[in-house]
Protein backbone atom coordinates (compact mmCIF):
# COMPACT_ATOMS: atom_id res chain seq x y z
CA UNK A 1 0.00 0.00 0.00
CA UNK A 2 1.44 3.43 -0.94
CA UNK A 3 2.72 5.41 2.02
CA UNK A 4 0.24 8.30 1.62
CA UNK A 5 -2.72 5.87 1.69
CA UNK A 6 -1.28 4.12 4.74
CA UNK A 7 -0.97 7.47 6.53
CA UNK A 8 -4.53 8.43 5.55
CA UNK A 9 -5.80 5.07 6.81
CA UNK A 10 -4.01 5.52 10.13
CA UNK A 11 -5.43 9.04 10.44
CA UNK A 12 -8.98 7.76 9.85
CA UNK A 13 -8.46 5.01 12.43
CA UNK A 14 -7.15 7.57 14.91
CA UNK A 15 -10.08 9.92 14.32
CA UNK A 16 -12.59 7.08 14.68
CA UNK A 17 -10.92 5.94 17.89
CA UNK A 18 -10.99 9.47 19.33
CA UNK A 19 -14.63 9.84 18.33
CA UNK A 20 -15.58 6.58 20.04
CA UNK A 21 -13.63 7.58 23.15
CA UNK A 22 -15.46 10.92 23.38
CA UNK A 23 -18.85 9.26 23.05
CA UNK A 24 -17.92 6.65 25.62
CA UNK A 25 -16.82 9.40 27.96
CA UNK A 26 -20.09 11.26 27.63
CA UNK A 27 -22.07 8.10 28.37
CA UNK A 28 -19.68 6.72 30.95
CA UNK A 29 -20.88 5.77 34.43
CA UNK A 30 -17.72 7.37 35.74
CA UNK A 31 -19.03 10.81 34.81
CA UNK A 32 -21.43 10.60 37.74
CA UNK A 33 -18.41 10.57 40.01
CA UNK A 34 -17.20 13.95 38.80
CA UNK A 35 -17.50 16.85 41.21
CA UNK A 36 -16.97 20.61 40.88
CA UNK A 37 -13.78 20.15 42.89
CA UNK A 38 -12.40 17.73 40.32
CA UNK A 39 -13.25 20.09 37.47
CA UNK A 40 -11.36 22.87 39.22
CA UNK A 41 -8.30 20.70 39.75
CA UNK A 42 -5.22 21.46 37.68
CA UNK A 43 -4.67 19.33 34.60
CA UNK A 44 -1.65 17.47 35.95
CA UNK A 45 -3.54 16.34 39.06
CA UNK A 46 -6.57 15.37 37.01
CA UNK A 47 -4.51 12.95 34.96
CA UNK A 48 -3.47 11.22 38.20
CA UNK A 49 -7.00 10.97 39.60
CA UNK A 50 -8.24 7.43 40.26
CA UNK A 51 -11.81 8.55 39.59
CA UNK A 52 -10.93 9.68 36.09
CA UNK A 53 -8.46 7.04 35.07
CA UNK A 54 -10.88 5.41 32.62
CA UNK A 55 -12.18 8.69 31.16
CA UNK A 56 -10.35 10.37 28.26
CA UNK A 57 -9.15 13.84 29.21
CA UNK A 58 -11.58 15.49 26.79
CA UNK A 59 -14.41 13.62 28.46
CA UNK A 60 -14.04 15.86 31.50
CA UNK A 61 -15.37 18.75 29.49
CA UNK A 62 -18.52 16.79 28.80
CA UNK A 63 -19.46 16.42 32.45
CA UNK A 64 -21.37 19.67 32.23
CA UNK A 65 -22.90 18.55 28.94
CA UNK A 66 -24.12 15.29 30.42
CA UNK A 67 -25.77 17.12 33.32
CA UNK A 68 -27.17 19.73 30.95
CA UNK A 69 -28.61 17.02 28.72
CA UNK A 70 -30.33 15.32 31.65
CA UNK A 71 -31.88 18.62 32.75
CA UNK A 72 -33.05 19.59 29.26
CA UNK A 73 -34.48 16.13 28.59
CA UNK A 74 -36.41 16.29 31.85
CA UNK A 75 -37.60 19.82 31.05
CA UNK A 76 -38.67 18.75 27.55
CA UNK A 77 -40.59 15.78 28.95
CA UNK A 78 -42.47 18.10 31.31
CA UNK A 79 -43.34 20.48 28.47
CA UNK A 80 -44.48 17.63 26.25
CA UNK A 81 -46.70 16.19 28.99
CA UNK A 82 -48.28 19.59 29.67
CA UNK A 83 -49.00 19.99 25.97
CA UNK A 84 -50.53 16.51 25.64
CA UNK A 85 -52.56 16.89 28.84
CA UNK A 86 -54.64 19.60 27.18
CA UNK A 87 -55.62 17.17 24.40
CA UNK A 88 -56.64 14.21 26.54
CA UNK A 89 -60.37 14.95 26.46
CA UNK A 90 -60.57 14.94 22.66
CA UNK A 91 -61.77 11.62 21.26
CA UNK A 92 -59.00 9.51 19.75
CA UNK A 93 -60.75 9.16 16.39
CA UNK A 94 -61.13 12.94 16.19
CA UNK A 95 -57.44 13.47 16.94
CA UNK A 96 -56.37 10.84 14.43
CA UNK A 97 -58.54 12.31 11.70
CA UNK A 98 -57.17 15.81 12.28
CA UNK A 99 -53.53 14.69 12.29
CA UNK A 100 -53.99 12.56 9.16
CA UNK A 101 -55.54 15.49 7.32
CA UNK A 102 -52.85 17.84 8.57
CA UNK A 103 -50.01 15.61 7.45
CA UNK A 104 -51.58 15.10 4.03
CA UNK A 105 -51.33 18.80 3.19
CA UNK A 106 -48.20 19.86 1.34
CA UNK A 107 -48.08 23.23 3.09
CA UNK A 108 -47.97 21.57 6.51
CA UNK A 109 -45.31 18.99 5.70
CA UNK A 110 -43.36 17.90 8.80
CA UNK A 111 -45.82 19.78 11.03
CA UNK A 112 -45.27 17.38 13.91
CA UNK A 113 -41.51 17.74 13.71
CA UNK A 114 -41.75 21.53 13.73
CA UNK A 115 -44.09 21.46 16.71
CA UNK A 116 -41.71 19.25 18.68
CA UNK A 117 -38.85 21.61 17.89
CA UNK A 118 -40.91 24.53 19.16
CA UNK A 119 -41.90 22.72 22.36
CA UNK A 120 -38.29 21.80 22.97
CA UNK A 121 -37.25 25.43 22.53
CA UNK A 122 -39.77 26.90 24.99
CA UNK A 123 -38.13 28.53 28.01
CA UNK A 124 -41.11 27.99 30.33
CA UNK A 125 -43.27 24.88 30.68
CA UNK A 126 -46.41 27.01 31.16
CA UNK A 127 -46.04 28.05 27.53
CA UNK A 128 -46.59 24.42 26.57
CA UNK A 129 -49.95 24.56 28.35
CA UNK A 130 -50.96 27.59 26.28
CA UNK A 131 -49.92 25.83 23.08
CA UNK A 132 -51.79 22.67 24.11
CA UNK A 133 -55.00 24.62 24.68
CA UNK A 134 -54.66 26.35 21.33
CA UNK A 135 -53.96 23.08 19.54
CA UNK A 136 -57.05 21.58 21.15
CA UNK A 137 -59.14 24.43 19.75
CA UNK A 138 -57.50 23.83 16.36
CA UNK A 139 -58.39 20.13 16.40
CA UNK A 140 -62.03 20.80 17.27
CA UNK A 141 -62.28 23.45 14.55
CA UNK A 142 -62.53 26.66 16.57
CA UNK A 143 -59.10 27.98 15.55
CA UNK A 144 -57.53 27.94 12.09
CA UNK A 145 -54.26 26.04 11.79
CA UNK A 146 -52.44 29.09 10.40
CA UNK A 147 -53.55 31.10 13.44
CA UNK A 148 -52.31 28.29 15.69
CA UNK A 149 -48.88 28.41 14.03
CA UNK A 150 -48.74 32.18 14.37
CA UNK A 151 -49.75 32.08 18.04
CA UNK A 152 -47.22 29.33 18.73
CA UNK A 153 -44.48 31.57 17.33
CA UNK A 154 -45.74 34.49 19.45
CA UNK A 155 -45.83 32.41 22.64
CA UNK A 156 -42.32 31.13 21.98
CA UNK A 157 -41.02 34.71 21.85
CA UNK A 158 -43.10 36.11 24.71
CA UNK A 159 -42.37 36.65 28.39
CA UNK A 160 -44.72 34.29 30.22
CA UNK A 161 -45.81 36.81 32.86
CA UNK A 162 -46.83 39.28 30.13
CA UNK A 163 -49.05 36.61 28.57
CA UNK A 164 -50.76 35.87 31.88
CA UNK A 165 -51.83 39.51 32.18
CA UNK A 166 -54.09 39.05 29.15
CA UNK A 167 -56.47 36.59 30.78
CA UNK A 168 -60.01 37.98 30.35
CA UNK A 169 -58.37 41.34 29.65
CA UNK A 170 -59.56 42.48 26.23
CA UNK A 171 -59.27 46.14 27.27
CA UNK A 172 -55.69 45.76 28.59
CA UNK A 173 -56.59 47.00 32.04
CA UNK A 174 -53.93 47.10 34.78
CA UNK A 175 -51.12 46.64 32.24
CA UNK A 176 -48.38 49.27 32.18
CA UNK A 177 -47.07 50.77 28.96
CA UNK A 178 -43.78 48.86 29.03
CA UNK A 179 -45.63 45.54 29.01
CA UNK A 180 -48.01 46.81 26.33
CA UNK A 181 -44.99 47.73 24.22
CA UNK A 182 -43.63 44.19 24.63
CA UNK A 183 -46.98 42.68 23.67
CA UNK A 184 -47.10 44.96 20.64
CA UNK A 185 -43.63 43.87 19.53
CA UNK A 186 -44.55 40.18 19.58
CA UNK A 187 -47.79 40.83 17.70
CA UNK A 188 -50.65 40.48 20.20
CA UNK A 189 -51.77 44.10 20.40
CA UNK A 190 -51.81 47.05 18.03
CA UNK A 191 -50.42 50.53 18.51
CA UNK A 192 -51.69 53.90 17.30
CA UNK A 193 -51.14 57.59 18.05
CA UNK A 194 -53.80 59.59 19.85
CA UNK A 195 -55.93 62.07 17.90
CA UNK A 196 -54.72 65.47 19.17
CA UNK A 197 -57.50 67.40 17.43
CA UNK A 198 -60.17 65.26 19.03
CA UNK A 199 -58.57 65.54 22.47
CA UNK A 200 -58.42 69.34 22.17
CA UNK A 201 -62.11 69.44 21.30
CA UNK A 202 -62.95 67.24 24.27
CA UNK A 203 -60.89 69.41 26.62
CA UNK A 204 -62.57 72.60 25.38
CA UNK A 205 -65.96 70.95 25.74
CA UNK A 206 -65.36 70.39 29.44
CA UNK A 207 -64.12 73.94 30.00
CA UNK A 208 -60.42 73.65 29.22
CA UNK A 209 -58.32 75.70 26.81
CA UNK A 210 -57.24 72.81 24.63
CA UNK A 211 -53.57 73.66 25.07
CA UNK A 212 -50.40 71.64 25.73
CA UNK A 213 -51.86 68.40 24.47
CA UNK A 214 -49.15 66.00 23.38
CA UNK A 215 -49.61 62.91 21.22
CA UNK A 216 -49.46 59.61 23.07
CA UNK A 217 -49.41 55.95 22.16
CA UNK A 218 -52.70 54.10 22.29
CA UNK A 219 -52.71 50.30 22.64
CA UNK A 220 -55.56 47.92 21.88
CA UNK A 221 -55.92 44.19 21.40
CA UNK A 222 -55.67 43.00 17.79
CA UNK A 223 -57.42 40.09 16.09
CA UNK A 224 -54.80 37.45 16.83
CA UNK A 225 -54.53 38.75 20.40
CA UNK A 226 -58.27 38.33 20.84
CA UNK A 227 -57.97 34.73 19.69
CA UNK A 228 -55.21 34.13 22.20
CA UNK A 229 -57.37 35.50 25.03
CA UNK A 230 -60.39 33.51 23.89
CA UNK A 231 -58.68 30.15 23.38
CA UNK A 232 -55.44 30.28 25.37
CA UNK A 233 -56.83 30.29 28.90
CA UNK A 234 -59.40 27.49 28.86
Amino acid sequence: MPRRYLQASKMRDKNEKNQVDIFKSVKSEAITELTPEILETSLDLITESEVLKDIPIFGIGFKGYSLYQKITESFFTKKLLKFLFELKDIELTHREKFINELESRKETNKAGEKLLITLNRLNDDEKATFIGRLFKKTIIGKLEYNDFIRLTHIIDNAYIEDLKLLENNYHLGRIDDDVKSNLHQIGLIKQSISDIKREKQMQIRIGGKGEDIQPKLIYSINEIGSKFIEFGFN
